[in-house]
């Protein structure tokens, strides 16, 4: 379940495991440095960030990001990693990690972060899902990743998804579904309980939350280890780009281990 703090909302399953999954609300701030908002502070990005890694106790970590391009790729922080900050040229929109001395951030403003624990293994993950990463299938990249680099099996890893836009919120059009209908089936289970067609506006409604869930299940996370945010990204305690246009920050969804070593 999703649980509220002043600043913040954090995932209590993962937290039971003595991990940080932490997705931050707008009074938290802009959290992305790649998104520079009019008339903002200097630097105020880093240092909202650094405020965050405060309140946690955990000022000490690595902060790890990458200039978020809605690609599928996740990368893999290693022992011999010593490069923390990825540029757009990299294409990276996630990270998996075993490393306890850093703190993965991405960012959002209505894209679906997906939270991920493996607990045999004890690898930890974060990936940015927006429509075109959930089109080409990140989730499915992500956990392909773990069991190459960690042996990791869905069967084991822990899932939280959240927080994003609702799906009423979420209007579409005619080219949009018919993306996802082409590529998944007009008759699947994914693309029926992920769209609803509004007969009077002739726009479908996108349910990225649900699309999520569904890919989940089929990928083989077990239904008592998936945790679905009810919490929507219009609410104005979060940062929207659909709600607020260029005057939208980032919000931050962050994952670490409690632990340094």
């Amino acid at each position: 379940m999703f649980k509220e703090k002043e600043n913040y909302y954090f995932v209590e399953e993962f937290e039971k495991y003595d991990i940080n999954a932490i997705y931050t609300k707008k009074i938290m701030g802009n959290m992305s440095d790649y998104c520079i908002l009019e008339n903002q502070e200097k630097e105020i990005q880093k240092i909202n960030r650094d405020n965050l890694l405060k309140e946690l106790g955990i000022e000490e970590k690595k902060e790890v990001m990458a200039f978020q391009t809605h690609s599928s790729n996740v990368h893999v922080i290693n022992e011999t990693t010593d490069k923390y900050y990825y540029e757009k040229e990299k294409n990276i929109d996630g990270f998996i990690t075993k490393r306890k001395d850093v703190v993965i951030f991405t960012f959002y403003a209505d894209c679906l972060p997906i939270f991920v624990y493996d607990k045999k293994n004890d690898v930890i993950g974060v990936w940015h899902s927006g429509w075109q990463g959930t089109y080409s299938e990140i989730m499915k990249n992500g956990l392909e990743k773990m069991k190459e680099v960690y042996n990791s099996s869905p069967k084991d890893i822990l899932m939280a998804l959240g927080i994003g836009i609702s799906q009423e919120n979420y209007e579409v059009g005619t080219e949009f579904y018919e993306k996802f209908e082409q590529k998944f089936g007009k008759e699947s289970e994914i693309v029926n309980k992920s769209f609803k067609f509004n007969g009077k506006t002739n726009k479908y409604y996108f349910d990225n939350n649900k699309f999520n869930e569904i890919s989940a299940l089929n990928l083989g996370i077990k239904k008592e280890n998936l945790i679905i945010s009810e919490e929507n990204t219009w609410d104005e305690k979060f940062h929207s780009h659909r709600r607020e246009g260029k005057k939208s920050g980032r919000a931050a969804a962050v994952i670490c281990f409690n632990k340094i070593t």
